[in-house]
């Protein structure tokens, strides 16, 4: 444990508490999870709000802070949240309860063909339903149980425009390279081609796309959306419209296996 001499955690008033509930075993266990996983290196590394306060404060964030995001709001009280964070072999808790830290830090300057690696671990997944979503946190723990059935999943990332609304893509990256794979050759151009198993979530049917292949399509979507002059070009039909189409069905396979080779070779790609 930290001493004052070694660091000095920001303290933070704990405000905007929620109704306590029920810290049973399963619960308890999920609330420690999340909180390991924002401090891990499937998370850590990207999430930039973290990383800030982190950077200020030795390494320290406060819990409060945490509190607040929206997968942990209905941990409550906070003090319960403390006490748990205090048995992690992962975390360290600060001596007043009031901040969290790694107990080994993470090295954040990955290297090139770590990052490449990841990618090729990483599918992206179009057409997730999204127009009556409620609340995305309770959308993202449904689409990580469904993954998580198709092959173990390290992270799962809702991607919002603009930083804001999800339109439905998430990236899924999976454990290994052979689970990702797998499940590309499985789903991967399933609306054009029948003989092809189509993956549905809640009625329905999914877009399976490589990293890559995701990337060159906003890099499409990007291209047609700005003229020459650089003026954003306008359409009442929505960003879709510009979107280039997938994949026919008679080059559906050679697709997908010249972008799991062209993912294999690292001096070749520009992820």
């Amino acid at each position: 444990m930290s001493t004052e001499s070694e660091t000095k955690p920001v303290s933070t008033s704990r405000r905007g508490s929620f109704a306590p509930i029920d810290f049973t075993e399963d619960i308890t266990k999920e609330c420690l999870k999340q909180v390991e996983f924002y401090f891990s290196e499937f998370n850590f590394p990207y999430d930039k709000f973290l990383r800030t306060m982190a950077e200020k404060n030795d390494g320290w964030v406060p819990i409060s802070s945490i509190a607040t995001f929206n997968r942990m709001k209905k941990y409550r009280p906070i003090e319960k949240v403390v006490e748990i964070l205090r048995t992690s072999k992962i975390l360290e808790v600060s001596e007043d309860g009031e901040n969290v830290k790694r107990r080994v830090p993470l090295v954040l300057n990955k290297d090139k063909e770590a990052i490449f690696e990841q990618n090729k671990r990483t599918l992206a997944i179009m057409n997730i339903p999204h127009e009556n979503v409620e609340s995305l946190s309770d959308l993202q723990h449904s689409l990580e149980e469904f993954f998580n059935k198709l092959g173990e999943v390290n992270q799962l990332r809702l991607i919002r425009v603009s930083g804001k609304k999800f339109k439905g893509t998430a990236l899924v990256e999976f454990k290994t390279l052979e689970i990702c794979q797998d499940v590309l050759k499985t789903y991967a151009g399933a609306k054009d081609d029948e003989s092809k198993e189509v993956l549905s979530f809640e009625g329905a049917k999914l877009d399976v796309l490589t990293k890559k292949q995701y990337n060159m399509q906003r890099e499409a979507t990007r291209s047609k959306n700005f003229g020459g002059s650089g003026q954003r070009s306008r359409s009442f039909t929505g960003h879709r419209k510009n979107m280039p189409k997938l994949t026919p069905p008679k080059e559906a396979e050679k697709d997908i296996a010249s972008a799991i080779d062209s993912e294999t070779k690292p001096e070749e790609s520009k992820d």
